[in-house]
């Protein structure tokens, strides 16, 4: 028999509906331990499903265009998807490149970057608005101090005798 403190205390745990906990619980014979443990683990199959994004955003991410000249000095470095977007929007220039491209013997590759991770991307970006944060407080906190040295004089006064 399970009671309502015990589907209580594993939606509070699991954070799953009323159904849910009482019918892990019921397959559990009530045991708390044992349904958090099972409830725990569909609900990480559920998160790496949900992470697909990221990966498909990480493998598209990781196709690049590479274009070297002829001495082997890299001339264009971007990623694949960058290409057919501006190809998309600017079809005729994306075409006469190539063609430039060919026509002084450059070298085109399409690999694949292991390097690139969208996790580290939104690192990057994360500490970035970060120190941007931290800087404008540091200029706000450097500006509310100068108007508390320069209360004496008042500010947009006009005195005419």
């Amino acid at each position: 028999m399970v009671t309502l403190e015990q589907i209580d205390e594993l939606r509070k745990r699991v954070n799953v509906s009323y159904e849910e906990a009482k019918k892990t619980l019921e397959k559990n014979d009530g045991d708390l331990i044992k349904s958090i443990i099972e409830l725990e683990k569909k609900k990480g199959r559920k998160d790496e499903r949900k992470g697909s994004f990221t990966n498909a955003a990480n493998r598209l991410l990781a196709l690049k265009l590479s274009i070297k000249n002829r001495d082997g000095n890299t001339l264009l470095n971007v990623p694949l998807v960058l290409v057919v977007l501006t190809f998309l929007m600017s079809f005729w220039t994306v075409i006469v490149l190539l063609v430039m491209a060919l026509l002084t013997s450059c070298q085109i590759n399409v690999y694949r970057d292991k390097g690139v991770n969208m996790h580290n991307i939104k690192q990057n970006v994360k500490k970035t608005v970060d120190k941007i944060k931290d800087k404008s407080e540091e200029i706000f906190k450097d500006d509310e101090e100068e108007t508390e040295d320069t209360d004496d004089e008042p500010e947009n006064e006009i005195i005419i005798e």
